[in-house]
């Protein structure tokens, strides 16, 4: 059998290399001085903790305007995931959150290691970790793996749960069977070779059992997972209280409690953050970043694997052009957004990945901002006089950072080579739900504006591969390339870091050159700290570790 552990990039690349493993798998500071009000533990917050008692606790302002419903898959995207489902859940393999200075690998979450048979590559044996437990006190074992996954593999499980399988789901569409081989061992067989599923299993998170199955319908509001922080109340759309788990198997947190608040407006949660009434806000408006230093805030960003796009319907109208698409591409002043109205919180983006990435390719359509190659482009596209068309966009979200401001601005670019862009905005969790049904049949929708998680290597099957061919992804725009196709396919069966790599980036110079989707920014991951807030690794991630953290 042939044995895998990660620890960070440059082992996985070792590991993969000598052994052929796997990885696989979205205003002002005036007031700033950082000082907080304490409030007491597992109550409605007040005010973030003042440093100076026992209490270490935890404010944090989300761009999401809800509350992430914190069952096995949250909802709100990927900030439902970064505060709520790495902090109340683990999965089998976990994402690796303490190195700065390069994008996180994978590391052993609640499968201790792993391994693929020599002989039949689709089998993966995972070997369990024998001391978690779920914070009801029940154990965590292969029973409790063997009922998460039924949960969203089997129609016919009595507790299977749809909207958890709609959400999840699509990160074990290559999952062909599974089973116990003994209380701490399973195994996971796959459809064909597929080296992407250590990724994918990162997004299946594994609740209790037991309060699964008294909790019914209702659990919830009752969440009872193996993770750093346990659940202990929730008002939906005011704030979700967690508290320190004290017999976390990877050790116990420093805070003794977190408390979520969801505040969509930037501009509120900045002054929140100023008032003391958090002490972290997530992308505050980026104009503010120099008072905020001045006040001692801590400004955090970092690159990682994330892009701000539009998915365009390639379907019909004037997206099906090629030319069209580059057009698009080239009306957009990626530099001006990025420096002027992002304050460098943003840089730009050519094609999926940004440059230095190990996927970006340099041989891809560089698409400088050149409105009168846009021009030439439409008219040769067969519309010197440009269109019109509809964007639907969200108001606020997981690593959408400003989308109004951002979305005239791109729709300011265009309206100059011709394209006249009404823009459509609804809230996020609705344009998630929107989006995944595809592009609606009823009007024309030119493109979904929607951030998206580059951090797997299943983005590319799941985005832009033939959904004949690659079923179950979120190819919404119906885009669909052979060649593209062929090295997906190679990437997927390669066991090999370095030839995948190599096909990945083919890929991504092919989706640079077709432009499926236009290419805007890539995001930060812009958030300010009190100074009171100590030991956070800003990494190059969409996800947090929020268990090294301390109040001082």
């Amino acid at each position: 059998m042939r044995h895998i552990r990660i620890a960070n990039r440059k082992t996985v690349a070792r590991a993969w290399l000598a052994c052929l493993m796997v990885a696989a798998m979205i205003a002002l500071a005036a007031c700033g001085n950082g000082n907080t009000a304490g409030s007491d533990a597992g109550a409605s917050a007040g005010g973030a903790s003042s440093g100076s008692g026992k209490e270490q606790k935890l404010i944090i302002g989300m761009s999401a305007a809800n509350i992430p419903v914190p069952d096995t898959y949250p909802t709100e995207g990927f900030e439902g995931m970064r505060f709520v489902g790495y902090q109340l859940y683990d999965a089998l393999v976990n994402w690796d959150l303490s190195d700065p200075d390069q994008p996180a690998a994978l590391k052993p979450g609640l499968a201790e290691s792993w391994e693929t048979s020599e002989a039949d590559p689709t089998l993966w044996t995972f070997h369990l970790r024998q001391n978690a437990t779920f914070h009801d006190g029940t154990p965590f074992n292969a029973d409790a793996v063997i009922f998460g996954l039924d949960r969203i593999m089997k129609t016919d499980f009595e507790y299977y749960d749809a909207q958890i399988a709609g959400n999840s789901g699509s990160g074990l569409r290559y999952v062909d069977s599974y089973e116990k081989v003994d209380d701490f061992t399973v195994t996971v067989k796959t459809k064909g070779v597929y080296s992407f599923l250590l990724y994918d299993l990162t997004g299946i998170l594994f609740g209790s059992p037991d309060a699964i199955k008294t909790s019914g319908k209702d659990y919830a509001n009752h969440p009872v997972g193996t993770g750093p922080f346990k659940f202990v109340s929730m008002k939906l759309g005011q704030e979700l209280v967690m508290a320190k788990n004290e017999s976390y198997w990877g050790g116990a947190p420093k805070l003794d409690q977190v408390i979520l608040r969801p505040i969509s407006d930037s501009s509120a949660r900045l002054a929140a953050l100023q008032a003391g009434e958090i002490d972290w806000a997530e992308v505050p408006p980026t104009e503010s970043i120099p008072q905020l230093k001045n006040a001692g805030f801590q400004i955090m960003t970092n690159p990682y694997p994330h892009v701000w796009p539009y998915v365009l319907n390639v379907q019909d109208g004037p997206w099906k052009d090629v030319k069209v698409r580059q057009a698009a591409n080239y009306a957009i002043d990626r530099e001006g957004m990025s420096a002027a109205l992002l304050n460098g919180a943003a840089t730009p983006a050519t094609q999926p990945m940004y440059s230095g990435h190990e996927w970006y390719s340099e041989d891809g359509e560089p698409y400088t901002y050149d409105p009168e190659k846009a021009k030439q482009l439409l008219a040769e596209a067969g519309y010197p006089n440009g269109f019109s068309t509809t964007f639907i966009v969200p108001t606020s979200g997981s690593g959408n950072m400003w989308p109004i401001q951002m979305n005239e601005y791109v729709q300011k670019n265009l309206k100059a080579v011709g394209i006249d862009v009404k823009i459509e905005s609804i809230e996020w969790q609705s344009l998630l739900s929107s989006y995944v049904q595809g592009f609606p049949k009823d009007k024309e929708v030119g493109a979904y504006n929607i951030s998206l998680p580059t951090i797997s290597p299943s983005f590319y099957s799941t985005f832009f591969a033939t959904s004949a061919i690659f079923p179950n992804g979120i190819n919404i725009g119906g885009y669909s390339n052979a060649e593209l196709d062929d090295l997906i396919g190679k990437a997927m069966a390669e066991f090999d870091v370095v030839k995948q790599s190599e096909y990945l980036k083919q890929a991504s110079a092919i989706l640079a050159d077709d432009a499926p989707w236009i290419y805007v920014v890539h995001d930060l991951n812009l958030r300010a700290l009190s100074p009171k807030v100590k030991g956070f690794v800003q990494p190059q991630s969409w996800f947090a570790d929020l268990s090294t953290v301390s109040i001082q």
